[in-house]
């Protein structure tokens, strides 16, 4: 019987790997703190506030959402306070997608694709990003850090899977260049275009952005390959890359 180690021997956990590496380099960083520490209001409600003032690490960020830091508080309200500056602020999003990387781990783990090989923590992570950039902050204030979760893991996994087991409707490639009429709320369709056309603009190269895209609508690595007459590990590289240029077009400068 193949085991998951097995099916993926060098490629299981990487792309978490490097994103705690990421944060290792990130969490002390004078800029970064600079940058968190903008964030304090004046409101005597504000409930990131107090952990803003002698900020050293922004695990202390993280801590305060989990009941662990020194203060106490109703923890949700930090969370609640950080997804609403994330909104605007790539770095406070960053913290958030920390304190979700646990449970995407390990909500994760039950997507491997053994016939494409991809780690689905590289699906859930793009998720979350989607799921905290569209989250509903007037109507969803309470149990942040699991409503973000699931919504990632639906975007990422469950989505898909319900669409795939409807009626496929052939389309050509030009089709998805008009803009059809809403049928619903849009919102992480367009989520993903606002981030490209914010990495476009940041100078990502078209090629690098039209491979996110084929991904997307393509729904797979392998049929992805297929269509454009390569081999998946080829796409896979690709991708790699592609989402490596969003990123740092996309991050807080170092």
């Amino acid at each position: 019987m193949t085991t998951r180690d097995q099916i993926h021997p060098n490629r299981k956990y990487r792309f978490a790997t490097q994103l705690d590496s990421e944060w290792q380099q990130l969490r002390q960083h004078r800029r970064a703190l600079r940058q968190a520490q903008t964030w304090a209001t004046d409101d005597a409600d504000d409930a990131l506030a107090p952990f803003l003032k002698d900020l050293t690490d922004l695990d202390q960020l993280l801590d305060a959402t989990q009941g662990r830091s020194g203060l106490r508080g109703p923890d949700d309200k930090v969370m609640l306070r950080l997804v609403e500056v994330a909104q605007t602020d790539q770095l406070a999003g960053r913290i958030v997608i920390q304190r979700l990387l646990p449970g995407l781990i390990s909500r994760s783990a039950g997507y491997w694709d053994s016939r494409d090989r991809v780690d689905p923590i590289e699906i859930a992570i793009p998720a979350a990003w989607v799921a905290l950039r569209t989250f509903d902050l007037s109507a969803r204030r309470r149990h942040i850090a699991s409503s973000i979760l699931n919504d990632a893991i639906f975007h990422a996994f469950r989505q898909p899977l319900r669409r795939a087991s409807a009626t496929e409707i052939t389309r050509s490639p030009d089709s998805f260049t008009v803009t059809p009429a809403p049928e619903g709320p849009s919102g992480p369709a367009e989520e993903l275009a606002n981030v490209v056309n914010e990495a476009q603009a940041a100078g990502v190269p078209t090629y690098d952005l039209d491979l996110l895209r084929h991904l997307v609508r393509a729904e797979s690595p392998s049929r992805t390959a297929r269509e454009r007459n390569v081999t998946p590990r080829t796409i896979r590289n690709h991708r790699d890359r592609a989402i490596g240029k969003v990123r740092q077009a996309l991050a807080i400068a170092a």
